[in-house]
């Protein structure tokens, strides 16, 4: 998993309990990228987060805003000045991420493709965690090593097995 940067944090944190597709696309914005989260710094920086202030709380609550991020999607000639910049792995995993929220900016056929290992077990991730909650999202957490291999099996036509 990847060290999530503070904006990263407070995303994840307030998307708990709003859906379980909002937890996954978060989930997913917070672990792309090398190192630490790589777009939520960015749509803070290009203004598509919004900031809900808690009276009762220490902290505040940063949601995305996804109808506005999918325009951008449409439109967007990944020029660096408004704050959005990343590789195309990394725009991949945006565009997965709006997707999950939206329907709209995610062009899947052409994505996953494009995107190394580690960055298909986040988007499988949280594409579990979308259908069935964060636990249904848990084998893709797992260091890729520690994850079960599954292979399809001739004699079984289409079903999957574990390899031992």
């Amino acid at each position: 998993m990847t060290e999530w940067s503070p904006i990263g944090g407070t995303l994840v944190s307030s998307a708990e309990g709003r859906s379980w597709r909002e937890e996954a696309a978060c989930w997913l914005l917070a672990e792309s990228g090398p190192g630490s989260s790589h777009w939520p710094d960015r749509l803070q920086d290009a203004g598509l987060l919004a900031w809900e202030d808690q009276e009762t709380e220490d902290w505040d609550l940063a949601f995305v805003r996804w109808a506005a991020l999918a325009e951008v999607l449409v439109y967007k000639d990944h020029d660096p000045a408004d704050g959005l910049h990343g590789t195309d792995t990394e725009w991949a995993m945006l565009r997965f991420a709006c997707a999950l929220m939206t329907g709209k900016g995610g062009d899947w056929a052409a994505d996953l493709p494009r995107l190394d290992h580690a960055n298909r077990r986040i988007v499988l991730g949280a594409l579990a965690w979308a259908a069935g909650g964060e636990k249904a999202a848990y084998p893709y957490m797992r260091p890729a090593a520690e994850a079960p291999v599954v292979q399809s099996s001739p004699a079984e036509g289409r079903h999957l097995r574990p390899v031992d």
